[in-house]
């Protein structure tokens, strides 16, 4: 019967070939009972083993930062912060040192514009005055402030007013002038209170208490700042304070190793301060500032016989006041003669 016409129960029968038993040199399998590998044999594996997969897990993780890598550097780029800052502050600081500070001798212009590179800063801050024991005294209108250092403070008159303006600072001169010999003997000589005022530069004077400096210090000055008040422009800076009176066309720089004068200021002899420079040359009347009411020429007493500045006198080291309320006081001139100089 044909297979596929058979029962299901009725064997089928059909030729069956018979394979003679594959023969070879493989490792028979292991029986119950054998003793099987050594342990020697067994930790060699492990070793193997292990070894093998801490190889794969190595080429895996390198691959991971290869491709993350790749990945991070043809993608966008984020700016990195910091390194912005440091650019900007790097720039900012070139900025401000592309101005050399002015050395002895340079011209005003040269000097205003240094000072115009500060950074400004706020006056509405410097209208106090703190002693050490922290008193605060509002100074109203006036301005006071200190340096860094605190070696140099300065500060306006609290009672400004046209007759009356300019600034006093007290500076820690390394070598103050001394107090000059025909001085008086009388008083008290501070070489480091400094007046700066309507065209006049004087260092050292005799002074009986240091007057609004008793209130205590304003805030400090930071260098590189820049603060306008009155006729005074002004920057701090390590090489010390750098002020330009914008009225006279003068300016200053106060520091540790003295006063160094720019622009009109001259050198003038004085009994009032241990040094003096002015503007009001009594040997050139054309450069001193006029007055609101007198004529431009100051070498005649004013109206009412009040002495004018430039004029001539006589009795050195005798005060008086203008008729615009300038303080003056006799002394010798650049001249050689006995005139009315400001102080």
């Amino acid at each position: 019967m044909a297979p596929g016409n058979r029962r299901q129960d009725d064997p089928w029968d059909q030729p069956t070939e018979v394979f003679a038993p594959v023969r070879g040199e493989h490792a028979p399998l292991p029986r119950r009972g054998d003793p099987g590998p050594s342990k020697q044999a067994r930790t060699r594996q492990r070793i193997l083993i292990g070894v093998s997969a801490a190889v794969v897990a190595a080429v895996l993780i390198v691959g991971g930062l290869f491709v993350t890598g790749f990945f991070a550097q043809t993608g966008p780029s984020e700016p990195n912060p910091t390194a912005a800052a440091q650019t900007t502050t790097t720039a900012a600081a070139g900025t401000t040192r592309a101005l050399p500070v002015p050395s002895a001798g340079a011209p005003i212009a040269t000097v205003a514009k240094w000072i115009e590179a500060g950074t400004p800063v706020d006056a509405s801050g410097f209208h106090s005055a703190t002693t050490e024991d922290g008193k605060a005294t509002n100074l109203g209108s006036a301005v006071a402030f200190a340096s860094p250092s605190e070696k140099i403070r300065c500060m306006t008159p609290r009672k400004a007013t046209t007759a009356r303006p300019g600034m006093r600072c007290i500076v820690q001169y390394d070598d103050p002038p001394a107090r000059p010999a025909d001085a008086p003997s009388h008083g008290n000589w501070v070489g480091s209170l400094t007046d700066f005022q309507d065209g006049v530069l004087g260092i050292g004077q005799l002074a009986g208490d240091p007057g609004d400096f008793t209130l205590g210090d304003g805030a400090t000055l930071a260098y590189g700042s820049r603060l306008t008040f009155n006729e005074f422009d002004c920057r701090m800076d390590e090489a010390g304070l750098f002020c330009l009176d914008k009225n006279a066309g003068a300016a200053v720089r106060l520091g540790s190793k003295g006063a160094e004068p720019f622009g009109c200021l001259g050198e003038t002899a004085s009994e009032q301060y241990g040094i003096e420079y002015s503007c009001a040359s009594a040997s050139d009347p054309t450069t001193t500032k006029p007055s609101t009411t007198q004529s431009s020429s100051t070498t005649t007493p004013a109206a009412g016989g009040a002495p004018a500045l430039g004029a001539p006198c006589t009795e050195s080291g005798k005060k008086a006041k203008s008729a615009d309320g300038r303080n003056l006081t006799c002394g010798t001139a650049s001249d050689g003669d006995l005139r009315w100089l400001g102080y």
